[in-house]
């Protein structure tokens, strides 16, 4: 047997190894003596104006929290943007993504005009695909009443070695918090699925996510300001002052002036607050009239999901979705943007509907997926769902948005489902940022409301079964062919008429060789 090769290749890997290990001490610059200062949610919510517009509401409603669904991305955008214009002492904020576009920049200067009133500001933000530099979050973090801290941030700063770190340490780079909280005067709250940038927004972009959030106000808010003071606080939280960067010397990187000239123009999210801010400040304050109050909870999962001798499948809200749906006993409806059952999930699934629960499942299409391999470890179950009585529904890319509303920027019309909802036996809601998929199970960090109401079940379901209609998604279905073997159809409507496709409708040849790569690489479905 001739060795050569093998043994070449050995060494060849090992310099590799050594020479990407050095390039990462190069790049390294977070401090590992910088001491965090801890500090907490504020909590005298009574001497805000905010805290007393909601005080009598919550007074009607001893034990229970308010609700209201935020529906479409325009006013998802305006609300947060409200929120911030009447904080007077607080605002805390926690997420996966925060890009530096038109979205991301004008709440960044919400926020500055916010904490130059006196509100203390605390920025909380994943590493992982924050599109804000070092510098740039340097510069924001100056400021005497903004405090900027990054969760488990990358060793090396250098944007172009992400990918090489995430290689070489998977199991510690991997785990990731996919939290999103919007949190103002300890007394609202603004939770769900979306992160910070256009396409969550309706703003220009190649397409628009599909997404819900939630107004929250009462009892629920103490539980999510802990679970934020709880990661604030932890050891994988680092301040930004830590990484040792210099201040940006201009804002240049916030597109601060491109957002005015457009706003001049009648563009952009300016325009658009500017001319409905009286609106949404209304609405913010005198939210708790219309919110509907009920039993609701925050499950999170911890900070650090994975130490040392931990259970690693652990969930806290894997184990609060699995007793509501142990407790179904009629109907469970899903929306979820990336949606990896595996084998143990297809059983779960598939007993549910053997107790005579009708479950129907939506997710994106091919055709609008952001994330080709997640739809390659979801297509790997297909048959088996449907087989077990799961109905399967694709969200289309031209599914129009669930409102009409304005348009920040007119960008794509293209649409991509991103939201994380559940509903069980029309009753039990879920809103919140965990999929149905490993990495949601394992290893980000998760947080979402768990809700107890007919009345909000019955909006949020309205809204579901307008994205369940055959002209805003494919339902699949199993047919046998001459020879008996089974295949999946795509049954549909488009111009009015009805359409049955057998292949992955609107997919280009790009995406189709993607599933194919991805669903024999061994041991993605893990990661997924």
């Amino acid at each position: 047997m001739n060795t050569a090769l093998p043994l070449a290749a050995r060494g060849w890997a090992a310099s590799l190894a050594l020479g990407c290990a050095l390039l990462l001490v190069a790049c390294a610059t977070i401090a590992p003596d910088y001491q965090a200062v801890p500090s907490q949610a504020f909590a005298d919510v009574a001497t805000t104006r905010l805290g007393r517009s909601y005080a009598p509401a919550q007074a009607r409603h001893p034990g229970r929290s308010g609700f209201r669904l935020i529906n479409n991305g325009v006013s998802a955008l305006l609300t947060r943007a409200a929120l911030a214009d009447v904080a007077e002492r607080s605002i805390d904020i926690q997420y996966y993504i925060f890009d530096a576009d038109e979205s991301g920049a004008f709440l960044i200067e919400k926020l500055i005009a916010a904490a130059d009133r006196g509100v203390r500001v605390r920025l909380l933000l994943d590493d992982h695909e924050l599109d804000l530099d070092d510098a740039t979050l340097t510069r924001i973090d100056a400021h005497p009443n903004i405090e900027v801290r990054l969760f488990n941030p990358f060793p090396g700063r250098a944007r172009w070695t992400r990918n090489l770190q995430l290689l070489m340490h998977l199991g510690t780079l991997g785990n990731r918090m996919h939290n999103k909280v919007f949190a103002v005067d300890g007394t609202a709250v603004v939770m769900g699925g979306r992160n910070v940038s256009n396409r969550y927004f309706e703003g220009r972009a190649e397409s628009n996510f599909r997404d819900m959030d939630l107004l929250a106000a009462g009892e629920v808010v103490r539980e999510i300001e802990r679970s934020f003071d709880e990661y604030w606080n932890s050891r994988i939280a680092v301040p930004v002052q830590a990484l040792g960067a210099a201040p940006a010397t201009n804002d240049h990187a916030l597109h601060f002036a491109d957002l005015r000239k457009d706003a001049a123009q009648g563009l952009g999210p300016y325009a658009e607050y500017g001319a409905r801010r009286d609106e949404f400040v209304a609405r913010v304050l005198s939210g708790a009239e219309d919110m509907i109050w009920a039993d609701g909870h925050m499950v999170a999962e911890p900070p650090v999901r994975q130490e040392a001798g931990a259970d690693k499948s652990s969930s806290a809200v894997a184990r609060a979705l699995a007793i509501a749906r142990q407790a179904t006993r009629r109907e469970l409806d899903y929306e979820t943007a990336y949606f990896v059952p595996g084998e143990r999930g297809v059983k779960v699934l598939g007993d549910v509907a053997a107790r005579g629960v009708r479950v129907r499942v939506m997710t994106n299409a091919l055709a609008a997926t952001d994330v080709v391999p997640v739809h390659a470890g979801y297509a790997a179950s297909r048959v088996a769902l449907l087989a077990a009585g799961v109905e399967l529904y694709e969200y289309r890319p031209d599914a129009k948005r669930p409102e009409p509303s304005h348009r920040l920027r007119f960008g794509s019309s293209g649409s991509s489902l991103h939201a994380k909802v559940v509903v069980h036996d029309r009753r039990v809601v879920w809103i919140g940022s965990a999929n149905f998929d490993p990495r949601s199970r394992r290893i980000n960090t998760e947080a979402g409301l768990l809700i107890d109401s007919a009345e909000l079940a019955a909006k949020v379901l309205a809204s579901m079964e307008r994205d369940f209609s055959p002209a805003q998604s494919w339902k699949l279905q199993l047919e046998r062919d001459g020879s008996g073997a089974q295949h999946i159809v795509w049954i549909g409507e488009r111009d009015g008429k009805p359409v049955r496709l057998t292949d992955e409708p609107d997919a280009g040849l790009l995406r189709r060789l993607g599933v194919g790569l991805f669903s024999i690489l061994p041991g993605i479905e893990d990661l997924l």
